[in-house]
């Protein structure tokens, strides 16, 4: 790769990250009285423009400006082809919930009003998911569900979405692994406790092992596949070094909070990664992940607003370290 282009993306990458989020502001839209209170405090900031209705709209707002940024972010990109596939698969998890609702809406024979970020690809609902996948020929929907579909051969609609969770990190696993030296190491810094996380919950969900890892080996995946009940599972996590940074009470306890974790470790690694060789294409990846961190954490303080969760239990749902 030329000096050219490294440093093209250290400033474009180094520029964008001025806008995200410090510990200083999320305090502040934490401690803010009620859901419209932090939608008024983003406003202020400029982070979105208008005043949404309710929770929905303001959802579908924050999105929408985070998938924006990284169309505007993937553009700057497209002259290096690797930068570019980071950002696209970073829209491709964005938007995912929406084509996992139309894939529901499909497969259940339901109508779906609430499509807005693939109105581009097509005019109306389609009613088949033949249909649905020509409609997004050339994008990285269609590969992705295309993916699934083999993958999944049909079993049932819950190992389908996740397979589509877990091609997400199963390409950002391959873009990373052909990076060299420090440009892997500090990429695979990011993205480690998620490729242990998507493969646990595909073990333990639905009995496959897929080994994309990173601190725990084989072995735990396949005994989490072949475990009978929760207590087996639990006892098979208890033997990773994940037991000692998560408490494991229960299986949905277990992985909602090694998923903050990973989300934990991916900020904080994000941010270093500001912080070492300047001409570096992670950093492509890390302002990426900063903004999809930013994007899940301000939407999770306004649900937890409107539902007026406590301030010290919406701390420990996001995936900045408050306490």
């Amino acid at each position: 790769m030329s000096y050219a282009i490294l440093s093209f993306i250290h400033s474009i990458s180094r520029s964008q990250r001025l806008s995200l989020l410090t510990k200083g502001s999320v305090n502040e839209l934490i401690s803010g009285e009620s859901w419209t209170n932090v939608v008024s405090l983003l406003k202020e900031r400029g982070i979105i423009e208008e005043q949404p209705n309710n929770i929905e709209d303001f959802e579908y707002l924050l999105k929408n400006r985070a998938f924006m940024l990284f169309e505007k972010i993937r553009n700057y990109f497209s002259i290096f082809r690797i930068t570019y596939n980071i950002i696209d698969l970073y829209l491709y998890i964005l938007t995912l919930d929406e084509l996992k609702n139309i894939i529901v809406s499909i497969i259940n024979g339901k109508s779906n009003n609430k499509v807005r970020f693939f109105k581009r690809y097509f005019d109306q609902i389609p009613t088949s998911l033949e249909e649905l996948i020509n409609s997004l020929k050339g994008t990285i929907y269609f590969d992705a569900l295309s993916y699934a579909i083999k993958e999944s051969q049909s079993k049932d609609l819950a190992y389908l979405l996740s397979l589509l969770d877990f091609y997400f990190i199963r390409k950002l696993s391959e873009i990373v692994e052909s990076f060299r030296g420090d440009w892997k190491s500090s990429a695979e810094s990011i993205i480690c406790y998620y490729k242990d996380y998507y493969s646990i919950s595909l073990a333990i969900k639905h009995k496959v092992v897929q080994n994309i890892t990173c601190r725990i080996n084989a072995e735990i995946l396949k005994d989490l596949s072949s475990s009978s009940n929760n207590n087996e599972i639990l006892d098979v996590i208890r033997r990773t070094q994940y037991s000692k940074l998560i408490s494991t009470n229960t299986v949905y306890e277990t992985l909602a909070n090694l998923y903050r974790l990973a989300r934990i470790n991916a900020r904080r690694n994000a941010e270093l990664a500001f912080m070492s060789s300047p001409f570096n294409p992670s950093l492509a990846l890390a302002l990426a992940e900063l903004i999809r961190l930013d994007t899940e954490d301000i939407i999770t303080i306004t649900n937890a607003k409107s539902l007026r969760i406590k301030e010290e239990d919406i701390k420990r749902m996001i995936s900045f370290e408050l306490i």
